[in-house]
């Protein structure tokens, strides 16, 4: 019911004249008025504009040359801040999870799975061995991601 009323109201003000129209007039023995209807005898028209003064003129801000508030500048330093970096660090995450998860892997897999152990210590040596890779291979990915973040950070930092 009063979503009825505040349609009723809109239309009602939308249909009234505006009262920002100011008519100057003059009668017969010299005397001026100032009304909103139009003059029956002399008058003009006058112009209404609100003041400036006082007021400091607000300076548009210098964006580069060719772009817009939203251009390829801003796109690119918000996909840095909401995408970019924030799934870098995830990749990095991720990737140390499946670090920690990968020497249960290799234990597990093997001469051991297959019912066919090797003599002696060479089983070990060859989990050692494996191990070792993996580690290695995994450290490598992890600093590999760590240098993608540092780039994108950098990038960031030196947009304006």
């Amino acid at each position: 019911m009063t979503l009825i009323r505040y349609a009723l109201c809109a239309l009602a003000l939308g249909c009234l004249a505006p009262a920002w129209a100011i008519n100057k007039c003059t009668d017969a023995n010299g005397k001026v008025s100032f009304q909103d209807a139009p003059c029956a005898g002399e008058g003009e028209k006058i112009d209404v504009r609100p003041t400036t003064r006082g007021a400091t003129p607000v300076q548009p801000a210098a964006a580069p040359v060719g772009e817009g508030a939203f251009g390829p500048t801003w796109q690119r330093k918000n996909y840095l801040q909401t995408q970019g970096i924030p799934q870098a660090r995830a990749a990095i995450e991720r990737n140390q999870r499946e670090c920690t998860a990968q020497p249960n892997a290799v234990a597990t897999a093997g001469p051991l799975r297959r019912g066919n152990l090797p003599s002696g210590n060479q089983f070990v040596q060859e989990g050692a061995e494996k191990a070792a890779d993996a580690k290695a291979a995994c450290e490598e990915r992890t600093e590999a991601l760590r240098e993608q973040l540092r780039v994108l950070e950098r990038e960031l930092a030196a947009m304006p």
